[in-house]
């Protein structure tokens, strides 16, 4: 007798059901006080979209497409107002930065930069866990988007894990330490993650230069990465012998040759960028077209010549672009309507607190508790950070400190792949690791993402006069 086999659930149809459901649910429900017929109308659209980013029920990039046709055949904004973000710099920034990771990529720079590094200091399992820090900061000057990085730096971790003997459980520690370590020092710059950091700027509506950025968040994103390192060494001992060969190191090293004509090339042109972007309180050239005019210097015969047409269609990762043109829309759209204000006043005290540090744990701890039960980390903010902005000016804040609160809480804290893009990257044969490893690394990294938040953060602010 054999027994009933039980069919797999489809996540696809769940994510519809659930959508229909609580779109009916919001539509049949009397009109809260507070909230117009237009405001329901985002709010019940912008819940459908999140359920079906959530469940995946098409790739993301058609779903934001749905949400943004409704807003606009519902009446709610005009295509102004829909697709606002493409008269903005920010878009043109991620655009750009997507385009100079591929050329740092493609010429072989990035790859001859962690060599450099590995080659001098690669000894032991400790020193390989630090490395992934080092090289993340490293790294993100060349390379101004997270995955990339992360990719190039697992290929060469991989390479060193077959050589040194190590066993499957500190393997899989250092692999998860690659995109972890990508989390954290992808908060230092503003070009340290081209999709969460640009969009948490245009959230705030503040013009932000990319040396106002590193004075607000350069300090708190050294001491996350400095805590969630530590809390890996600690979480994550060794737990058997690490044999590093460096003479293989120094052969692989050895077999890229001296410096090539393409590396040169994209080393200038990059150099160059990090050089106006740090300088554009002198001349008041937006990064967005500093980043683009670098990318036609890369693409340039004999000055560049490093990037060609191809890398237009293979370099940019059009869904992640879709994927923020959404989420900006849900913030302006909302504001529009009033849904985002109706979030405020519903889900907030009716007074934000006076002291910044009781500020900072209401905002953290709603935003880390709607991401753990939304995932996606730009989601969330799409949600959470124009409601925390509208939020917080009732109390007299600048619309920064909502907005890096609500970025800091999604940036640096998970406790399942699927809550950060780029851990979930790394799960399984990239990087090595499981889910029970995420696990058992993002409960404890809860108190690490409270203490960047509240004592961190809000000290630093209030030292800047920000706060």
């Amino acid at each position: 007798m054999t027994g009933l086999s039980v069919p797999p659930i489809n996540r696809k149809l769940v994510g519809v059901v659930l959508s229909l459901l609580l779109a009916g649910i919001v539509w049949a429900l009397p009109l809260p006080e507070g909230l117009s017929p237009a405001a329901c109308k985002t709010l019940i659209v912008t819940l459908f979209t999140v359920v079906w980013w959530a469940f995946n029920v098409v790739p993301p990039a058609y779903s934001t497409l749905l949400m943004l046709l409704a807003y606009l055949l519902l009446g709610l904004a005009g295509p102004e107002v829909v697709f606002r973000i493409w008269t903005m710099p920010l878009i043109w920034l991620i655009i750009g930065a997507f385009l100079i990771a591929a050329a740092v990529t493609k010429s072989g720079l990035a790859e001859r930069v962690a060599y450099f590094f590995m080659t001098r200091y690669a000894t032991s399992y400790r020193s390989l866990i630090v490395l992934t820090y080092v090289l993340g900061f490293v790294l993100s000057f060349l390379i101004p988007h997270p995955f990339p990085r992360a990719l190039l730096l697992m290929s060469l971790v991989r390479a060193i894990i077959q050589k040194s003997g190590m066993n499957p459980r500190d393997a899989a520690s250092l692999g998860l330490s690659v995109f972890v370590a990508t989390t954290a020092t992808s908060t230092i710059l503003l070009t340290g993650d081209s999709t969460l950091n640009i969009a948490t700027v245009g959230f705030s509506g503040i013009h932000l230069s990319w040396l106002d950025w590193a004075k607000y968040m350069a300090v708190p994103g050294i001491l996350a990465s400095l805590l969630m390192m530590s809390l890996h060494l600690l979480v994550f001992k060794q737990t058997g012998p690490v044999k590093i060969d460096r003479a293989a190191l120094l052969q692989e090293q050895q077999k890229l040759g001296p410096m090539r004509r393409d590396e040169i090339a994209t080393l200038i042109w990059v150099l160059a960028a990090l050089l106006l972007w740090m300088t554009d309180f002198i001349h008041h050239v937006d990064p967005a077209w500093v980043s683009l005019g670098v990318v036609v210097g890369l693409s340039l015969p004999k000055l560049g010549d490093i990037l060609d047409a191809k890398d237009i269609s293979t370099g940019i990762n059009w869904s992640i672009v879709f994927f923020v043109m959404g989420a900006l829309a849900i913030g302006t759209v909302g504001k529009e309507t009033g849904m985002s204000d109706w979030l405020a006043s519903s889900l907030m005290p009716a007074r934000p607190p006076q002291n910044p540090y009781a500020f900072a744990a209401l905002v953290g701890g709603v935003t880390m508790l709607i991401h753990m039960i939304l995932g996606s980390a730009l989601a969330c903010m799409s949600i959470v950070a124009p409601t925390m902005v509208h939020y917080a000016a009732g109390a007299g804040w600048s619309p920064l400190v909502p907005a890096l609160l609500v970025y800091t809480a999604v940036a640096i804290h998970y406790v399942l792949p699927f809550q950060h893009v780029a851990i979930l990257l790394g799960q399984g044969d990239t990087g090595g690791y499981s889910t029970r490893h995420v696990v058992k690394y993002g409960l404890p990294l809860t108190v690490v993402a409270l203490i960047v938040l509240i004592p961190i953060e809000v000290t630093w602010w209030m030292l800047l006069g920000l706060i």
